[in-house]
């Protein structure tokens, strides 16, 4: 008899801060490209010049029949870990002892991969498989990559690329669970890296839902939405893996799912 097949991801998020000795360094060799200014009249942060101060992964299997397992959350930051290199190396070995699970990022291709390779390269690390570049992979439509950027996905064909906190409004989850997500600067305190750490995860966990939500909405796993997002935010709240501001919130859509649940039960 054939075993039941299951599909594991890991998604993924880091936060990176400006390192202002590294830009320094970078005007002294280019002063007009170093003090180049954005539109709002801000000086424009070149992505070399940022190092990785916080990285996390959320790990869930998704099973025939639609039951997810959720795996376990995991974080890492600098002023907990060290250093940039061993929150990189933390994350590198926990997608090397899962060499069987899918990747999962946010715009990962444009942001998250290019400062993992740096730091690779600084650090004389090795990228775990999934987000390692130029390795062949035998890819035919409908396979799962692996490591699939999310946000390239919801774009497809088209001109704009979505936020997101745009898709996760959408989709009716708590506008409190992105408050804050634009703000990141480099935390001070013992309460302000511990508000990074729930920001890096949280974002982590809602990447999750909307990718398993997408892919439900194309046909490529079958799960029940009202459940899945039942099951994420009652795992939240009950592992304690959560902000105290995110919470309520995550409270509140864990009963309005169970209260949708039942109403669909009534009219079966």
């Amino acid at each position: 008899m054939k075993g039941k097949m299951i599909l594991k991801y890991t998604f993924i998020d880091i936060e990176a801060a400006w390192d202002e000795q590294l830009h320094e360094a970078y005007r002294q060799i280019d002063p007009v490209r170093a003090g180049e200014l954005m539109r709002n009249g801000h000086q424009r942060r070149r992505l070399p010049c940022k190092r990785i101060m916080a990285a996390a992964a959320f790990d869930l299997e998704l099973h025939d029949g639609g039951a997810i397992s959720i795996v376990g959350l995991s974080s890492w930051t600098t002023h907990d870990h060290g250093d940039e290199r061993e929150v990189v190396a933390n994350l590198f070995e926990h997608l090397r002892a899962r060499p069987d699970t899918h990747v999962v990022t946010y715009s990962g291709l444009a942001a998250e991969l290019p400062l993992l390779n740096l730091a690779a390269m600084e650090y004389s690390l090795v990228l775990p498989r999934q987000l390692r570049s130029g390795i062949p992979v035998a890819f035919r439509p409908g396979m799962w990559r692996p490591h699939i950027d999310l946000a390239l996905e919801l774009k497809g064909q088209g001109r704009d690329w979505a936020h997101l906190s745009e898709i996760g409004l959408r989709l009716g989850l708590p506008t409190e669970l992105f408050i804050g997500k634009a703000d990141i600067e480099q935390p001070k305190s013992a309460k302000e890296w511990r508000s990074m750490r729930e920001r890096v995860s949280m974002d982590c966990v809602l990447t999750a839902i909307i990718a398993l939500s997408f892919w439900r909405a194309n046909g490529r796993i079958a799960v029940d939405q009202t459940a899945l997002l039942h099951n994420i935010s009652n795992w939240c709240v009950g592992n304690l893996q959560v902000a105290e501001t995110h919470t309520k919130p995550l409270a509140k859509l864990r009963m309005d799912m169970l209260d949708r649940m039942y109403h669909q039960t009534e009219m079966v």
